[in-house]
């Protein structure tokens, strides 16, 4: 894997991580976490990109690069619901604002993004 693509998708993990152990105090908080969300999901979706290339496959978009992460195993097949309502929400988060959707990609990122982005990152390094 090149290694520039993984060393961006891991810092983008370790910030968001570091954002989620802050409390939450206001909406600026909030955002700045959905912000963090919205890089670290790109970083991880060009890091599978490059990994697809690397072992002779190309995705040119999100969803590719995550049903390649399924096919060889990087993402099981009982978290494809968790990397699908990701993209959902990354392109959601990503075009609007409203708080209510705020609050519930905020729970889903403390309740699962974050640990499925920290798996695929180690797979990823080992």
């Amino acid at each position: 894997m090149a290694k520039k693509g993984l060393e961006n998708f891991a810092s983008t993990v370790k910030s968001l991580k570091s954002f989620l152990a802050e409390p939450i105090r206001s909406e600026r908080d909030k955002a700045g976490i959905i912000q963090a969300f919205e890089f670290t999901f790109e970083q991880c979706w060009k890091a599978l990109q490059q990994e697809a290339t690397r072992q002779g496959s190309k995705v040119g978009s999100p969803k590719g690069a995550f049903s390649f992460a399924m096919d060889i195993g990087l993402i099981p097949s009982d978290e494809e619901k968790i990397w699908l309502e990701m993209l959902e929400d990354w392109n959601l988060t990503s075009h609007t604002y409203k708080k209510e959707l705020a609050d519930q990609v905020l729970s889903r990122i403390k309740g699962q993004y974050l640990s499925a982005y920290e798996s695929i990152l180690n797979k990823l390094m080992s």
